[in-house]
């Protein structure tokens, strides 16, 4: 190895760990504590663990979690690769170091991403759910313990399901890291087809035509009665919970058997009105805020910004709703779906052939706008996706029942590595059909041509694209199912 190459390296490594420095100094640091607002939904009580010490107590200085610690690091370790292999791909379009410096960097950069993605977060959210919330769980010996060894039979699954992921018949896979990488990039593809159709139906539904019409735009007035009738159900409930402590008080001093009695008997009366109340308080203070936030919604967006955001807004919307027309042709045409070519959809398409009748051949070739056209649907599909994934990181932490803020963040923290570890992946992948390197090899010492090209290492996109489709479109179905039974539920309690 040469002198030159050696200090490439260096320099590699050095932007490195400049990246996960900068991502665990800057960007862990707003992104956790938005994660930690993110984690429980709003209420009243206090957790326990945020309350302050009592003012005649010593302070101390804060130590870290132990589930704080491995979420920051995993997650640092995963952008940095990430950001790694962008910064490499795009140092091969600049013919910025030296072929065989990139290949061997980028090697590095992907097993140390596919060992991440495939043991190290599901490993780690095993660990951060059997150890607990507390700095004084992380003793040796509850890492160490046999509950932990239990915790890892879910990694041990989730490895061996893996593995069976039938691989499509045109992709041919000479290794087993082309296997794994092919393997994840399928559920990848699928898991982003999942969150694209999801989130074009929650970024299209609210400017639908036929949902706006259903729903009356409240008033004022309608505020103050709904806040009025809210707050004398309350005081209702708050006057019959009070009689019925008394109640309660009064009859400790009864028989065994009456108090048995009255248990199978369901309670007396009041405690039947007790539970109706408060159903219909539940009920209540849901309209309510529904209606609060109508009316905020309505209020901003007649302001100036405001329709900006609702322009913008529709025109995505419009989008939205031609993303899917277009995979739903793609699927019933496979012909002419171009998956061996592009990424693209009826939207970018069109805005490719405006582009190259209105452009000048030797100012922009339609090569060159077909490119562009792919580069903006792949942006948008990642709009999309992030769309989206506030709800699922939310629903993630509902599932596992987390009852901790950080707890919840730090386990929000490790599906979002994985989340953004897949979606490179699955990124890169078709990035290779829309960035074709001019350079593909190099000759070695003894007169072999080896290849260089860093999309050599990644399988191409042409057997994924039909397998994004079909997720894509059945998740949107489910979606646009929910959505419209919840809204005719919902005008029926109205």
């Amino acid at each position: 190895m040469s002198a030159s190459a050696v200090l490439e390296h260096v320099v590699i490594l050095c932007i490195r760990g400049g990246f996960f420095l900068g991502c665990r100094r800057y960007l862990i640091h707003s992104l956790y504590a938005d994660l930690q607002d993110l984690s429980l939904p709003e209420t009243a009580s206090i957790e326990l663990e945020t309350l302050p010490m009592p003012s005649g107590a010593s302070a101390q200085p804060t130590r870290s979690t132990l589930h704080s610690t491995i979420s920051r690091v995993v997650f640092a370790s995963c952008f940095t690769e990430t950001c790694m292999m962008f910064f490499l791909l795009l140092s091969q379009g600049l013919s910025i170091f030296q072929p065989s410096v990139r290949l061997v960097q980028w090697k590095i950069s992907l097993a140390l991403l596919l060992v991440n993605i495939i043991l190290t977060i599901p490993s780690s959210i095993s660990l951060v759910l059997s150890v607990g919330a507390s700095a004084r769980d992380a003793s040796p010996s509850r890492v160490c313990s046999p509950r932990l060894l239990l915790n890892l039979i879910p990694v041990v699954l989730y490895l061996f399901a893996l593995s069976y992921i039938p691989l499509p018949g045109a992709l041919a896979p000479t290794g087993f890291v082309a296997g794994v990488l092919a393997r994840l990039v399928v559920l990848g593809t699928t898991i982003l087809g999942l969150l694209s159709g999801f989130g074009a139906i929650s970024s299209a539904w609210p400017y639908l035509p036929f949902v706006n019409r259903a729903k009356s735009l409240p008033t004022e007035q309608d505020l103050r009665a709904a806040e009025h009738s809210l707050d004398r159900i309350r005081a209702d409930l708050a006057t019959l919970n009070g009689e019925l402590t008394r109640t309660s008080a009064s009859s400790t001093d009864g028989s065994w058997i009456s108090r048995v009695a009255t248990s199978f008997r369901g309670g007396d009366s009041r405690a039947q009105e007790m539970k109706g109340l408060r159903a219909l308080e539940a009920e209540m203070s849901r309209n309510f805020d529904d209606l609060t936030r109508r009316y905020q919604e309505h209020t901003y967006r007649r302001t100036f910004r405001g329709r900006v955001v609702a322009v913008v807004g529709r025109l995505f919307a419009v989008y939205c709703v031609v993303r899917i027309v277009s995979s739903a042709l793609h699927l019933l045409f496979p012909s002419n779906a171009g998956y061996n070519t592009t990424t693209s959809d009826l939207l970018t398409d069109l805005l490719a052939y405006s582009l190259s009748i209105v452009s000048r051949e030797e100012v922009v070739g339609r090569d060159d706008v077909a490119l562009i056209s792919r580069q903006i649907s792949l942006g948008l599909v990642g709009v999309i996706i992030l769309m989206s994934l506030r709800l699922v990181l939310r629903g993630v932490t509902r599932a596992l029942q987390v009852t901790s803020r950080n707890l919840g963040a730090s386990l929000m923290l490790l599906v979002l590595a994985e989340l953004i570890g897949i979606y490179l992946l699955s990124t890169i992948v078709q990035l290779r059909t829309s960035f074709p390197p001019e350079n593909t090899g190099s000759t070695d010492a003894d007169g072999n041509t080896k290849d260089t090209n860093l999309f050599s290492t990644i399988p191409a996109y042409e057997v994924f694209g039909p397998l994004f489709d079909c997720a894509f479109l059945a998740t949107t179905a489910v979606s646009v199912f929910v959505r419209w039974t919840a809204d005719r539920v919902d005008g029926m309690g109205r």
